[in-house]
């Protein structure tokens, strides 16, 4: 099983994952990796929908759902009726939520640095290259 690329890259997923839930903890930062990126995306376009969030990071509506309604209640984001579609909710970010994303960016960036600081600027290029071609395979 070690062998197979994708139980590999899975693996590699999952301690990603597992060390910046790890690290936010050792900051006492009451979120999960997941709902960060939630967060942040919503921070990078201010008034998206729940739908937009679930297709930037191919997660179903159910689990984006979740997660938006535990940042609403924490008071990191707004929900607002649409002006133009009373049907649809455009999500921004509040005051608390911008120190939040203000705090967490540093720390973000530490995670992202301790995974790749080993690799050369061609490794990390080439790693990038391989992942993007394998998602570009599963689209079509």
């Amino acid at each position: 099983m070690n062998d197979n690329v994708y139980f590999q890259i899975e693996l590699t997923a999952r301690k990603i994952r597992q060390y910046g839930q790890n690290v936010l903890k050792a900051h006492n930062i009451d979120i999960t990796i997941e709902q960060w990126l939630v967060l942040n995306v919503i921070n990078e376009n201010e008034l998206i929908s729940q739908i937009s969030i679930g297709e930037k990071l191919v997660k179903d509506k159910p689990t984006i759902s979740r997660m938006v309604n535990h940042l609403e209640k924490k008071e990191f984001i707004i929900k607002n009726t649409s002006p133009l579609d009373t049907r649809k909710v455009e999500l921004s970010m509040s005051k608390k939520g911008r120190v939040l994303i203000d705090t967490l960016y540093p720390i973000i960036e530490k995670i992202r640095f301790t995974g790749l600081n080993k690799l050369t600027k061609d490794e990390n290029k080439n790693i990038k290259s391989i992942l993007e071609k394998i998602q570009n395979n599963l689209d079509s």
